[in-house]
């Protein structure tokens, strides 16, 4: 980086320490057995990692946008006299080419919550007081900002009624967002639901009944009932009705809290399942996952498989073979003992197969995203010589043959149309599925959805249906697969759904 500003001076000392030449062997502590080893030596069982490569900066936060972009950033420390405004720069999954993104004005956006709106631009709740100069200060903010990818502007956007340190965001059907819980201050939590609406550029507090302490980063997602779902990190799973703020009960974890646990959306979205964690900050790191069906009338929390490597602070990525992929995380918070072998869950066995090591550990601050050619982007943790670098791993499916392509394919649909795609591969698709743009950080992404569509084949065409309704697929931008019997996804051009 040239032209140093004030505040870079801080950031440039700190990216330094941690942007250093790539040690150890990937393998050193994870391969017990020939046996392991030799199916890590497998791309087509195991997958595959490409070498770390440095980004320039921590991708604490990281969101995939509509122009192929990841935008990433964290905070940055230093003397009361140093800027602290956040790190911001984007990393192009096509070039590899990374690029600042820079606030205009001061902000720290580190401990913040985003999601993607419904026009591409990303919205972003709360974050770091920069005054503080301190990351370890829990000290929340009432900002809001827009970035938008297109032309890589920052935007201040309405401002929050309560101040907000690790909240969580959750776009809606009708293309409003909620944000939900965090604190103001140690021992100050936030515990009113505000909404968004992007159209008009206004905010407003919901009706006292939505009133509730969720604590920080609550792990929430939008169901196709229209409620929003919170279950995690407390042990009692619970709804939230948007049409009428109220909160009711739904089930309990079978094995309790999962403080540091990941959660995420089964393709469908109608399914959520809950893996990792510790019941409590002396517990010791569980591998056990449980799926919540709520499609049901009764909804029962049910165990599935388990870990291999028991881990908390981990991501959560669904791939588009309807897999769904775990990376980093380890056994202590908050760098003590990584796991960096991630595993793929395979929602119709409920089994777990550990895939090929990564280089760096993955742990506290850590992200990882799906990207559009079928790929996953693992990247952060502000500790260790890889802080700033990234990795990227190939799935076993991009090991088994030539990919499918799509020709042409609309940019916009509606509800319940149909979607007709143009591919010389149509005799040979087994899956189309519409896949949400992932908004990850602290193990949270409310923004993660895989829709699978019905669809018939005939010569070079599909024959598509288009999501049910705006509560299945919440209206934006999605990665459009087609995935052969062979398990291998193509390309996916972006499609707006809404």
């Amino acid at each position: 980086m040239s032209g140093l500003t004030t505040r870079q001076v801080d950031r440039r000392t700190l990216l330094t320490a941690a942007a250093v030449a790539v040690v150890a062997s990937p393998f050193a502590g994870h391969l017990a057995t020939p046996a392991r080893a030799a199916a890590a030596a497998d791309p087509a069982a195991a997958g595959s990692w490409g070498a770390p490569f440095n980004m320039g900066g921590i991708a604490i936060h990281a969101t995939l946008t509509r122009v192929d972009d990841v935008l990433f950033y964290q905070y940055v420390e230093g003397s009361p006299t140093v800027d602290h405004t956040s790190y911001v720069a984007t990393w192009n999954y096509r070039t590899g080419a990374t690029a600042e993104a820079r606030l205009p004005y001061q902000r720290d956006v580190f401990c913040a919550s985003q999601t993607v709106l419904p026009d591409g631009r990303v919205f972003i709740a709360g974050g770091h007081d920069h005054t503080t100069g301190k990351k370890q200060d829990p000290v929340g903010v009432a900002n809001t900002d827009i970035y938008n990818p297109a032309n890589r502007t920052w935007t201040p956007s309405a401002p929050l009624t309560e101040k907000r340190w690790y909240p969580t965001v959750v776009g809606l059907p009708n293309g409003r967002t909620l944000v939900f819980g965090g604190q103001a201050r140690a021992g100050a939590p936030s515990n009113t639901v505000e909404e968004y609406d992007p159209v008009t550029n206004t905010m407003r507090t919901l009706p006292p009944t939505a009133t509730k302490p969720l604590g920080l980063y609550p792990r929430m997602f939008v169901l196709p009932n229209g409620r929003v779902i919170k279950v995690g990190p407390a042990r009692m799973t619970t709804y939230f009705n948007p049409a009428t703020s109220a909160w009711s009960n739904v089930a309990a974890m079978i094995y309790g809290a999962r403080n540091r646990g990941s959660a995420a959306l089964l393709p469908g979205a109608t399914r959520v399942m809950t893996v990792g964690g510790q019941s409590s900050g002396t517990a010791p790191a569980t591998g056990t996952a449980e799926i919540l069906d709520t499609s049901v009338a009764t909804p029962a929390w049910r165990s599935t498989g388990s870990l291999t490597y028991p881990r908390l602070l981990a991501n959560l990525v669904t791939l588009p073979d309807g897999q769904v992929l775990i990376v980093g995380g380890g056994a202590q918070f908050k760098y003590t003992n990584p796991v960096k072998i991630p595993e793929l869950y395979n929602p119709a066995a409920g089994t777990w197969t550990a895939m090929a090591p990564q280089q760096a550990g993955r742990m506290y601050h850590s992200t990882a995203v799906l990207l559009p050619d079928g790929r996953v982007l693992s990247a952060g943790q502000d500790s260790g010589p890889l802080a700033t670098y990234g990795e990227v791993f190939s799935p076993p499916y991009l090991f088994r043959g030539a990919r499918p392509t799509i020709s042409a394919a609309p940019a916009n649909i509606g509800y319940g149309q149909t979607l007709t795609i143009s591919t010389p591969d149509a005799s040979t698709i087994k899956v189309v599925t519409v896949i949400r743009a992932d908004a990850m950080t602290h193990e949270v992404d409310s923004d993660q959805r895989s829709i699978p569509l019905t669809f018939t084949a005939a010569g070079g065409t599909i024959t598509a249906q288009s999501p049910a309704s705006a509560n299945v697929a919440p209206p934006g931008y999605y990665m459009l697969f087609i995935v052969n019997d062979n398990g291998v996804p193509s390309v996916a051009p972006w499609l707006r759904i809404g």
